[in-house]
């Protein structure tokens, strides 16, 4: 690999992912209760956008799916996210960018 592929994939890991709502698969989130304390960590964190969603998350038991909606003026901090959905016992698989529609997108790329 030469130093400027080198360079261009840090540039590439370390940018700010610009979207506003993501994602995120999570093994063991399969009750009402589930939902609820993970719902609960998430929405505290600074760069949820709380006017979105229930204070900016929403929970779907049956796909084992939180989607959170970000801030327009804060960045996405995927380490404090996966941290406030460990803190509660369960396991965040991936995440991923969410279109206009409510698609699914883009995996965002996450080595903790």
């Amino acid at each position: 690999m030469s130093g400027k592929t080198i360079i261009a994939a840090l540039l590439l890991l370390s940018a700010p992912v610009l979207a506003s709502d993501f994602v995120v698969h999570v093994h063991g989130l399969v009750c009402s209760f589930c939902a609820h304390g993970v719902s609960k960590n998430v929405s505290k964190l600074p760069f949820i956008d709380q006017s979105k969603y229930t204070k900016g998350v929403k929970v779907e038991i049956e796909n084992q799916k939180l989607t959170i909606a970000v801030s327009p003026d804060r960045d996405l901090d995927i380490p404090a996210l996966f941290e406030a959905i460990t803190s509660g016992g369960y396991d965040p698989v991936d995440i991923w960018t969410v279109t206009a529609a409510g698609e699914l997108d883009e995996l965002v790329e996450y080595k903790p």
